[in-house]
């Protein structure tokens, strides 16, 4: 009898062992909490998004100057709200309601934007943040938190490290 529970104990921790390593390759490969960029490489990204930005929308000088200083605005407006999030972690209402107001940054932002340029410029704008809502879509898996869709309000970029186009896509409240 005391072999049985030798026997048992040692597929207990042999079983708990298999079920482990894979967790943690998982983790190590990034599966778990990533770690968040420097504020150097997010200022890189955002200035290599915005170029793109510019560029796509085919921006003069005093519209690059206005859109830039409306996206860092916007930015600083969102660092300043994802501080607040973080320190309200587990109060799951108070992080609906910063998600609703970030969501209503972002729109204020894009009607700004879209004031300031042609209406040529407007359809490539509204193109790229079509494209930027389904790519943050299928990152995670077609869902959005809340259970809404991909491209409902506040589709256009609400990430803070500066992937998408607008310089605010990525995963900064995902």
């Amino acid at each position: 009898m005391k072999c049985w529970n030798v026997l048992l104990s040692g597929l207990a921790v042999a079983f708990a062992l298999a079920l482990a390593t894979p967790a943690q390759a998982q983790w190590d490969q990034g599966g778990g909490q990533r770690e968040r960029p420097s504020a150097e490489a997010m200022a890189k990204r955002r200035q290599e998004s915005r170029s793109k930005l510019f560029a796509a929308l085919k921006l003069d000088a005093a519209q690059a100057k206005l859109v830039d200083a409306l996206l860092t605005v916007r930015d600083d407006r969102r660092m300043d709200m994802m501080e607040e999030m973080r320190a309200s972690m587990g109060d799951r209402q108070a992080m609906q309601d910063m998600r609703k107001q970030m969501e209503a940054l972002q729109k204020e932002t894009d009607e700004k934007i879209n004031a300031a340029l042609s209406q040529e410029q407007r359809k490539v704008y509204a193109a790229l943040l079509q494209k930027e809502a389904k790519e943050r879509a299928d990152r995670r898996g077609g869902q959005r938190r809340g259970g809404e869709g991909a491209g409902g309000e506040g589709a256009g970029g609400t990430g803070a490290e500066g992937g998408s186009p607008t310089g605010s896509g990525g995963s900064g409240g995902d």
